[in-house]
């Protein structure tokens, strides 16, 4: 499977992203409680939230708490090194706020959230990590999706896709679904691109019935293994 940059980057968002959200760690409800320091992604793959970026859908001058945002490493060449804060979450890991307690609106509690999740970018060129498929799909605009946040697992609808042969696109196809686990297939990651795109403009988040902007981003993503649905060519 190869994913293309920019929209790709709402797979991260959903499968990885919300479980690195510390109001779920600090309840230990998410697959990522308790991993800080340890191995939880391919070493090609670094992770971040960066609520500064410019004129960015998930950027913000400040959060709901008060706080200025940054740009807060969440996975470090394969190593989880920290989650996004809210002042609640940061007292009870007697960490500073990162700047991601945000909220829909003024009747509404912030809680951790993300702004800009985005996976940077990494060695290879776009046109090696395709040549290199033999037999896969090349997935460029992904739909609807659900999401366990306990365990990472996943199931994406694709709207745009193509089948890969011998390095080359050859047809399009359509009914095709992404069945996994988020940190699983971070695992199984083996070339990323160096042609970060940030998708914008469309994103928005919901959690707990609030609903925030954001931004999502990635390179070309080969991953080397993965369950996809879908069987007609259109």
């Amino acid at each position: 499977m190869v994913l293309a940059p920019g929209d790709s980057g709402i797979l991260l968002h959903e499968a990885v992203g919300h479980g690195l959200e510390a109001d779920f760690n600090r309840k230990g409800t998410s697959n990522y409680s308790g991993q800080i320091g340890k191995e939880v992604a391919s070493s090609l793959c670094t992770v971040v939230d960066d609520g500064t970026l410019a004129l960015s859908r998930g950027t913000i001058n400040v959060d709901d708490e008060g706080n200025e945002p940054g740009r807060s490493v969440l996975i470090e060449n394969g190593i989880l090194r920290g989650y996004m804060h809210d002042a609640h979450s940061a007292r009870h890991f007697k960490l500073a706020a990162s700047g991601n307690g945000r909220r829909e609106s003024f009747a509404s509690h912030p809680m951790p959230r993300m702004t800009n999740t985005i996976l940077v970018a990494g060695p290879h060129d776009p046109e090696e990590i395709l040549r290199s498929i033999k037999k896969g799909i090349f997935a460029v605009k992904f739909g609807g999706g659900q999401v366990d946040i306990a365990n990472g697992d996943f199931v994406f609808s694709l709207t745009e896709a193509y089948l890969v042969e011998d390095g080359k696109k050859t047809a399009p196809l359509k009914g095709v679904n992404l069945i996994g686990n988020g940190p699983d297939v971070l695992r199984k990651v083996s070339m990323l691109g160096h042609d970060v795109e940030i998708s914008d403009g469309i994103w928005t988040c919901g959690k707990d019935g609030q609903s925030v902007p954001v931004g999502v981003g990635c390179p070309t993503i080969k991953i080397d293994e993965i369950t996809v649905g879908g069987t007609k060519v259109g």
